[in-house]
């Protein structure tokens, strides 16, 4: 999922972000810092937190002609991340920090999308109770990073879903833990490479259903068809 963080500016800035991005969008894909004397501070903290499960990243400071320490730093921070998260970061500086028009424009451009996320009450009609177990293997993009990539929201990762990464080499009896599994767990999510294929039984033991897929980009794709489509 591609993030902005719009940092720097005053209200006039904000209305206008919100008249174009609902309420559910904004709490997740845009990120306000308000101008004020803890703003670096405040996207240092959240922009350490976000770059970890982000697809790519804009960032948007608005800062006076007297405040070029403030965009120092917050360069400084950025390149940082570039560094330790290797992910596309777009970072501009506007000198008006009143005029929301370039920056609501380039927020569009960047591709932050406008639909809504897909929430808990998205999934619950399909998986009425019960966490969904989501397994792939070690070293490779995890279900719940490619979750939070495709639209689902921090809300429903924490109430809907449980992670499991598992090691190559330890599989052996993959498919009989599967099926104890499935007495915790009501749904599965399995990425299958570098791991075994399960078996019908497996799949069936859990109580609504499961999808599988080589990745986890192409099982969260399944996934999410399945629950906005029904199909």
């Amino acid at each position: 999922m591609k993030i902005a963080f719009v940092v720097g500016f005053y209200d006039p800035v904000k209305t206008s972000l919100n008249a174009c991005y609902p309420e559910s969008v904004y709490a997740d894909r845009i990120h306000w810092i308000a101008a004020d004397k803890g703003s670096i501070e405040a996207f240092k903290g959240r922009f350490y937190e976000v770059v970890k499960t982000a697809e790519a990243l804009l960032v948007c400071l608005g800062r006076s002609e007297a405040e070029k320490r403030i965009e120092d730093a917050i360069r400084g921070i950025v390149n940082v991340g570039k560094k330790h998260y290797q992910k596309p970061i777009d970072f501009e500086v506007f000198g008006n920090k009143y005029d929301p028009l370039p920056v609501v424009e380039r927020v569009k451009s960047f591709g932050v999308e406008s639909e809504p996320q897909i929430g808990p009450d998205d999934i619950r009609p399909k998986i009425p109770s019960g966490k969904i177990l989501c397994m792939s293997l070690a070293g490779k993009t995890t279900i719940i990073t490619a979750l939070q990539r495709i639209g689902f929201s921090n809300a429903s990762i924490r109430e809907c879903f449980q992670e499991e990464v598992r090691t190559g080499a330890r599989n052996s009896n993959l498919n009989q833990d599967l099926q104890t599994r499935a007495r915790t767990y009501t749904y599965l999510l399995y990425a299958w490479e570098g791991l075994r294929h399960i078996t019908p039984e497996a799949k069936k033991s859990f109580r609504f259903g499961c999808h599988d897929a080589r990745s986890a980009a192409q099982v969260v794709v399944l996934f999410k068809k399945w629950i906005t489509e029904g199909v």
